[in-house]
């Protein structure tokens, strides 16, 4: 069985978390995926370095597709529009690599509700432990969401929401 590549990305981010607290020491099923910096070899360390041409989005989908992950954790705890546009170009230009936030407890709700609309598969807290880590990215790469129940219902009405509206747009009559 290959192991489920995993990679990390922050864009404008002051604190950075640490992707190794995430996985367990023994923990063959999951590959972490990160370029790594070298005295030796001038291009990989070019490659860390943001260009001041590129937006930093581009720059981030730039290094996604060098690495080829099945799952991208995304420090998102930043604004949601440099968010919302990562994950629209990652549907793009890496259609097979499934994002995850990484977010603190203090986000709200319409943040991630939107943040899911634009594309991500669910959310962990950045005090996750390594056992259910492991968890979340086993469920997320056989294609499952991974979100709270209470996400689940906000969820339910968004769509409740926007079915109705669709109705009644169409000219049907609802009167439930």
């Amino acid at each position: 069985m290959q192991p489920i590549t995993v990679a990390f990305v922050e864009i404008n981010q002051n604190q950075q978390i640490p992707m190794e607290k995430f996985v367990q020491k023994n923990e063959m099923s999951i590959k972490l995926l990160a370029d790594i910096s070298s005295g030796y070899d001038h291009t990989l360390e070019r490659r860390l370095v943001s260009r001041d041409n590129v937006t930093p989005v581009d720059n981030a989908i730039a290094r996604i597709k060098r690495l080829n992950p099945r799952i991208l954790l995304v420090n998102a705890n930043k604004s949601i529009d440099e968010y919302c546009d990562l994950l629209f170009a990652l549907r793009y230009h890496c259609p097979n690599t499934q994002a995850i936030l990484i977010i603190n407890e203090t986000v709200e709700d319409n943040y991630l509700v939107e943040a899911l609309a634009c594309g991500a598969r669910g959310f962990i807290t950045d005090s996750l432990d390594s056992l259910n880590f492991s968890k979340v990215i086993k469920a997320i790469d056989r294609g499952e969401a991974w979100v709270s129940r209470k996400m689940i219902g906000k969820i339910m009405q968004q769509i409740v929401l926007a079915a109705r509206d669709d109705s009644i747009e169409a000219g049907f009559d609802s009167s439930c």
